[in-house]
Order: structure tokens, then sequence, then C-alpha cells
């Protein structure tokens, strides 16, 4: 199944706003420019979890799902340049039009859950594979995440302060990384290591128990109750276990030396694993803590971050990029690149997270003075070269599907 023109849109879009974000991390990192704003943290962040992410994920959706036309492609554009408009407002600083453009975010967001649930229901919530079902939920979570996430900008706006403000933060968070990210990056490794097409019991367990999980974390760290978290705790470890022995062993006999989309997807599985680990000691952090987020760790907080950002979700994507243009035929343009992006990024990952959680963020260190800021280059260079080449190798893609398309039948 190739993709549609709508999909390659989708990942140059994301691809492009996941250049700022990688800039930032690696100003903020190695501290050459000295500490950054919150608006300018409040940037890399979204700029990675709805730029890149979120617009990767659209993309992913409408392949999955077989999505054509010219409308979508152009919905697509639309949803490209809402989200960088967003992106900006974070960085502006200025709350209204957080919150105006929030809303606009909101509603791309509605469009695409709406969009994948309107073809689940055509399949047959009955019939439809693990990975649809996997990404329908997730999505799910991410619309309600979404939701708390314009409330507070709309909160902030407004100059209301509530009491719960802090926990609907955490509401939103909790959202976004235990349920959303969790569960499209599960339903990507079933479609592309398991073959997809499969509705296994295995499968449908791990898929609903991910969701129960994510949701009720979200709930259980928004309402600070610790019964709740613990619930959630114990879903996150049936699912680590599901995970693990679903794909553990397609992850290990992955084709390592083959400059593929499926070696990017099979590592995805090990940072998937220990994300849910470190989410778990996250949880448990919560709950010895008794809500106070400010007696948590920050390194072990962006560190469960970035396994999910970085090790599954940049992973998957750019896997699934390589996938897409590969199939298409398209120029494999700058070739000996593909070993230094996969090798680079995850050993630049997988380092950054070690130091973050052993020696912590380096928040009060000068320019180079903090082991982070080398891990950090490793990594944000390596994801650049990755932005440079597959952008390249998308605009082949893109230009002979119009090629083909343009041709007389």
């Amino acid at each position: 199944m190739t993709a549609d023109r709508a999909v390659y849109r989708a990942f140059q879009f994301g691809l492009g706003i996941f250049g700022l974000t990688a800039l930032l991390g690696l100003a903020n990192a190695t501290r050459i420019f000295g500490a950054l704003s919150q608006d300018t943290l409040l940037t890399h962040l979204h700029s990675g979890t709805l730029g890149w992410i979120t617009m990767g994920v659209i993309g992913v959706a409408i392949w999955l799902f077989a999505g054509t036309g010219g409308s979508l492609s152009r919905n697509v554009a639309l949803s490209g340049l809402a989200t960088a408009l967003y992106v900006l407002a974070f960085w502006s600083g200025n709350f209204p039009a957080r919150a105006i453009f929030g809303s606009l975010e909101l509603l791309v967001i509605l469009y695409w859950w709406w969009w994948v649930v309107r073809q689940a229901r055509v399949e047959g919530f009955g019939r439809i594979d693990v990975a649809k079902l996997s990404l329908v939920l997730g999505l799910t979570i991410l619309t309600i995440g979404a939701i708390v996430g314009v409330t507070i900008q709309l909160f902030l706006a407004l100059g209301i302060t509530l009491p719960t403000s802090p926990e609907l933060i955490g509401t939103h968070a909790s959202a976004q990384i235990g349920g959303y990210l969790v569960l499209v990056s599960a339903g990507i490794a079933d479609w592309r290591l398991s073959g997809g097409g499969k509705r296994t019991r295995a499968g449908l367990a791990q898929a609903y128990v991910l969701f129960l999980g994510g949701l009720l974390l979200a709930i259980g760290v928004g309402m600070n109750v610790a019964p709740l978290q613990g619930i959630a705790t114990l879903f996150q470890v049936v699912g680590i276990v599901i995970v693990a022995v679903r794909f553990g062993l397609k992850a290990l006999t992955a084709p390592w030396g083959e400059a593929s989309g499926t070696r990017h997807i099979a590592i995805a599985v090990p940072f998937l694993v220990l994300g849910l680990v470190l989410e778990i000691v996250f949880l448990a952090s919560i709950i010895q803590a008794q809500g106070d987020f400010t007696k948590i760790s920050l390194g072990m907080i962006h560190a469960l971050d970035h396994t999910f950002f970085i090790g599954v979700m940049t992973n998957v994507l750019f896997g699934m990029i390589l996938i897409a243009t590969a199939a298409q035929g398209a120029s494999r343009v700058w070739p000996w690149a593909d070993h230094v992006i996969f090798w680079g990024l995850n050993l630049g990952a997988a380092s950054f997270i070690a130091v973050l959680l052993t020696v912590g963020t380096g928040y009060n260190a000068g320019p180079f003075q903090h082991p982070v800021a080398y891990t950090a280059s490793l990594m944000g260079l390596s994801a650049l070269l990755g932005i440079a080449t597959l952008q390249q190798r998308l605009g082949a893609a893109a230009r002979q599907t119009a090629q083909m398309a343009a041709a007389p039948a």
C-alpha cells in the first residue's frame, strides 16, 4: 500500500517544524545563548509534540486508513499552517494569541480525530485491526488532552486563576504522553512489525489496557487521586508485558545493518518499554510527593519526555517516512546519511536519557559545562541531518506521485 500525496505533505510539514524543535533543543542543552526563556522552552515542547509528532501522526493515519483526494491534501496544509501559528504564539508569550490559535489547533485535532473515527466506523469497530484501533484510541486521548490544554490557555488569557490549574497541566501532560504517544507508537509497531491486518486477543488487550492506563493516568494526576494513579500503574505494567512479549523478538531480529525504516520502528520498542517503566517511576514519585510536582526530579521528567519524543516517536516517524519514500521508488538522496542518522540519533538519545537520570539537567551550568550538552548535540545534530535528508526524499516522492496522477491513463 503506497502513500497518498497528503501523507507526504503531512510528513513535510512535521519535519519543517521539527527543525525548530531541534535547534531550540540544541541551544537549551549547550547553553551557547545562555538560559532560554520559559516561552522559548514551551515553543520547543509544543513544536515537537504538535508540530512534529502530531503532523506526523496525521500522515500515518491517512496512510493507514488509505485516505486519498485533493481535499485531504488541502486539509493537511491548513492543519500544518494552523499548527505553525500555534507554535509561534507560544514563542510570542502572548496569552490571548495562545488562546486564539490554541482554539484553532483544537479544531484541527477534532477534525482529524473525527476523520479517523469515521473511517473506522465505515470498516466497523468490531472488525478494524489492532493498528487502526490503537490509532483511534490514541487520538481520542489526544483530543481529551488538547481540550484541557486549550482550557488552560483560555484561563491564562482571561486572567482566571483556579486552585486546580497545576493539576490541569498535569492532566494535559499525562494524557499526551502516557496515553496518546504510547497507543500510537504501539499501533504503528503492530502495523509494521507484525504485518498489520490482524485482530488478535493479545493485540486487543494491549490497545485497551494502554488506553485505560493512559486515561486513568490523566484523571489520577489531574485530580491527585492516589488510588487511580495506582490502578493506572497496574495497567501500565500489564501493557509493558504485552508489548515486550508481542514485539520483543521481532525487534531483536530486525535488519539492524540495513538502511531501512524497519530498524527505526524496531528500536522504538525498547524505548517504549523504557518509557513505560519511567512512567511508573514518575507515578510513584507523584504519590510519594502527594501531588507536589516541585519535589519530582526534573532530570527524570525530561528523561521520560525524551524517551517518548525521540526514542519512540521520532524513530517511528523516521521509519515510516523511509518506508513511504522507498515504496514510492523515490531517489535515495544522501544514502550515506541513513546509518549516521540512525546510530547518531539513538546513541545520542540513549546517552542523553542516561545523563538526565544520573547527573541531572544542568540548568545552572554554562556553555558546554554539563555532560548533557554533548549527548544532546549528538542527538540534535543527527535529527537535523535526518530532517534535511528526509525532506529531500519526500519532495522527490511527492513529485513522482504528482507526475503519475497527471499522466494519461
